[in-house]
């Protein structure tokens, strides 16, 4: 006896397996996307939080720069060479940036203007012709305050105030607290004049 033979396989696939096929392909396709779509967003994120970063430390290493240059000089041209209020701060420097000479640099926060900047100005002081030189350092500051740390006079035990006016020394520390509306907590900066006793 014969036996009977097997119908021929056909070789390929057929439509269900084709259409399944594309089905997979394409939820594959679409988790992959999502995916890259996250990582896009958390790279964008990551790097607008890094750029803040550096923002805020290119502030603090200029503030411990201008700080830093006090002159301890009591009286100059009839002004305190150090005056410092709870919104602004004026002192003497010795600068090299700007050329050498003694300039009176100026801190405060202009709430006037609407993008209310923190401006640092500098002036040269006893000059024939004062050149002055302003500088935006932050833009739409929400708040700024500074605060002082020091003894007014030799007796006293030294302390954090608001004001530093009516004294011959600088104060040994400066405080300053700012938030520019970054969206990120910043600590208040702490500058040590080198000029202070």
């Amino acid at each position: 006896m014969r036996a009977a033979a097997a119908p021929p396989h056909p070789s390929g696939f057929t439509l269900i397996e084709l259409v399944v096929a594309l089905a997979l392909a394409g939820l594959v396709s679409l988790i992959l996307m999502h995916g890259v779509g996250l990582s896009v967003h958390g790279v964008d994120r990551l790097s607008d939080r890094v750029e803040r970063l550096d923002r805020w430390r290119a502030l603090e290493a200029l503030l411990r720069g201008a700080l830093g240059s006090t002159a301890a000089i009591p009286v100059f041209e009839g002004q305190p060479g150090f005056v410092g209020k709870a919104d602004s701060l004026s002192f003497l420097s010795i600068a090299e940036d700007g050329g050498p000479g003694l300039y009176r640099i100026g801190l405060a926060l202009d709430a006037q203007r609407p993008d209310r900047p923190l401006i640092l100005t500098r002036q040269l002081v006893g000059g024939a012709a004062p050149r002055r030189t302003e500088g935006i350092l932050a833009r739409n500051v929400s708040s700024f305050s500074l605060a002082y740390f020091g003894a007014a006079t030799s007796d006293a035990k030294p302390a954090w105030q608001s004001r530093w006016q009516a004294s011959s020394i600088p104060p040994s520390l400066v405080r300053l607290s700012l938030d520019d509306g970054d969206g990120l907590p910043h600590p208040p900066i702490v500058v040590r004049l080198w000029q202070s006793p």
